[in-house]
């Protein structure tokens, strides 16, 4: 299991986006608007929120937040196979206090400043972000 992509939407809009593992088929407003429409689509078709959905390769969390000017922020992870969910969501759940504290409003006039928080993604994310093959390379490297 790894995470392979984690980022932060603002009304289908990415405004963060780290991606550990360069596949250059993904296009980060495809993603966003895929997202966005599923999370909109289970609000309303069913009243409620998406945390998760699998694919046959790929696993998705969302976690959906308010900042303190009550926008509505989502904060995803996309995973390559999802044996560590729990461990996973915790991780979003400190992501979504930090992006809080250093952003309490988005302002999507100046999207640059939001790539400080890459960092704070790949630190959270810790080890999560490596497959098995590259977690032994480690070891031995």
């Amino acid at each position: 299991m790894a995470v392979l992509e984690t980022g932060v939407m603002f009304s289908g809009v990415p405004i963060v986006r780290v991606n550990y593992y360069n596949d250059s088929s993904t296009d980060s407003l495809l993603t966003a608007g895929l997202l966005e429409a599923i999370q909109l689509f289970a609000v309303e078709i069913f009243g409620d929120e998406t945390e998760s959905f699998k694919m046959k390769k790929y696993c998705i969390l969302l976690h959906n937040f308010r900042l303190l000017n009550n926008q509505k922020v989502i904060l995803y992870s996309i995973c390559d196979t999802l044996d560590r969910p729990k461990m996973i969501k915790n991780v979003m759940k400190n992501l979504a206090k930090n992006f809080i504290e250093m952003f309490p409003a988005v302002d999507m006039g100046c999207l640059d400043k939001y790539s400080s928080f890459e960092e704070v993604i790949t630190k959270k994310m810790g080890d999560l972000i490596f497959r098995p093959e590259d977690r032994l390379k480690k070891v031995f490297l």
